[in-house]
């Protein structure tokens, strides 16, 4: 058995992390390359983690970095396909919604420099005179190889926002008795601020979003408001908005990999690459709640044994993963943004029965990472369950993004006029 489970391990390396079998362009966070890993998308001048950035502003300026894990660079291109409301490709062409050429240069390339595992760091601000957005509303970023639009190595989510009006964000315990303990409930008012624009039928024409901690897969969509008075827009949705809290996310520290640090038990070089064994985790299902600090499921890539380090200098290792309990008859899958947010095969967890516990070998980069433990109820779910390790809370830490989109009365495309954050401990 442990000859198998190395062979399986000297395997990972090379296999599709995260990437989908099928070529054909998905409106949605995918990698279509196997060897593309630790793509970071923010915003260049906060660091905030969610894509989205002001039309027109000086300062809207988008931060796009991935690796490459080979040793020769490759020529990638940006482009940027402009969506609906609900991430289906508006019927608007290219020039209609962007300046410029239409695409950009991925122009900054690094190669690994005293590591193990050979990659090239790719880099890219976006946009610039090339590519830039005429339009607010909702883009596909797709990164492709040398000139062929066809050929693309993976796809992001971005938010470009034409304000028309702020959105209030309020997060409270369910309204519902049963859920009081273990739910959130979003409610929030888009307070229109510029009186010159058009709505003519804004319960027709207006929809919403609303994310926990940016994560596509739970979004709430197509909220429309309760009622409007005066130049506000209320949803109050009682029902309709409602999040389970879940738990504060579990958290281990690679960012050194020659000394010990938080949820590390132990590390090792193997065959030429380094390990990193965590310590066990167990259920929460039961567990009065805890607060600490984490970062709502991210990842901070960072090396902390090269002074001053840049991108290319952090090694690859593989990470062990142990969840100390019982068999269940569902696939139990490591989430997060260290998972992209998607439930990937290379992040399912297998019971081994000698130990018993549920293990996994996932190649990551020198970094801090925040994870939960999940499990899929069925084969066509596209989320997970995270209540049977993790459990519920209505006191734990989100953050919350709602984005308010109108259909434009004149062009046939949804427009972002709101964007709001807020947190259910802002005192935290």
């Amino acid at each position: 058995m442990k000859g198998l489970f190395w062979a399986i391990v000297a395997g990972i390396w090379f296999m599709p992390l995260g990437a989908t079998t099928d070529s054909t362009l998905r409106f949605t966070n995918a990698i279509y390359e196997g060897d593309i890993r630790s793509i970071v998308l923010r915003n260049a001048n906060s660091g905030f983690n969610f894509p989205i950035m002001m039309l027109g502003s000086q300062d809207a300026e988008l931060e796009l970095s991935f690796d490459q894990l080979q040793a020769e660079r490759d020529y990638y291109q940006v482009s940027l396909i402009h969506c609906d409301a609900l991430w289906r490709k508006s019927p608007l062409v290219k020039t209609q919604y962007l300046n410029g050429m239409g695409f950009q240069e991925v122009d900054q390339v690094r190669f690994s420099n005293g590591t193990l595992t050979p990659y090239v760091h790719y880099e890219v601000r976006l946009p610039n005179g090339d590519m830039k957005p005429k339009l607010s509303g909702n883009y596909l970023l797709v990164v492709y190889r040398n000139y062929d639009e066809t050929d693309i190595v993976f796809s992001r989510r971005v938010m470009v926002l034409g304000s028309k009006g702020n959105v209030q964000v309020d997060i409270n315990q369910s309204s519902q008795v049963e859920f009081r303990q273990s739910q959130q409930q979003v409610n929030f008012t888009f307070n229109k601020t510029t009186s010159n624009y058009f709505m003519p039928n804004p319960y027709r024409d207006m929809t919403s979003v609303v994310l926990q901690n940016g994560d596509w897969n739970t979004a709430i969509t197509n909220l429309k408001p309760q009622f409007i008075k005066n130049e506000s827009f209320i949803y109050n949705q009682m029902l309709g908005s409602q999040f389970w809290g879940n738990n504060e996310f579990r958290f281990f520290d690679i960012r050194s990999l020659q000394t010990a640090a938080a949820g590390v038990k132990k590390r090792d070089n193997i065959g030429g690459q380094k390990h990193v064994w965590l310590i066990a985790d167990r259920a929460r299902e039961f567990d009065a709640y805890a607060n600490w600090k984490d970062y709502n499921g991210r990842v901070y890539y960072d090396n902390r044994d090269v002074p001053s380090s840049r991108p290319a200098e952090s090694d690859y290792c593989f990470v062990h993963f142990s969840l100390i309990t019982e068999p269940i008859d569902k696939e139990v899958y490591v989430y997060g943004e260290m998972s992209d947010w998607r439930i990937l095969e290379s992040h399912k967890m297998y019971y081994n029965t000698e130990s018993r516990q549920y293990e996994a070998v996932i190649p990551l980069k020198q970094g801090f990472y925040n994870y939960m433990f999940g499990i899929k109820n069925s084969t066509t779910d596209s989320y997970l369950d995270f209540l049977p390790f993790e459990g519920s809370h209505s006191v734990t830490e989100n953050n919350y993004i709602v984005l308010i989109y109108h259909r434009n009365p004149v062009l046939p495309y949804d427009e972002l006029i709101g964007y709001g954050l807020n947190n259910s401990q802002p005192n935290r």
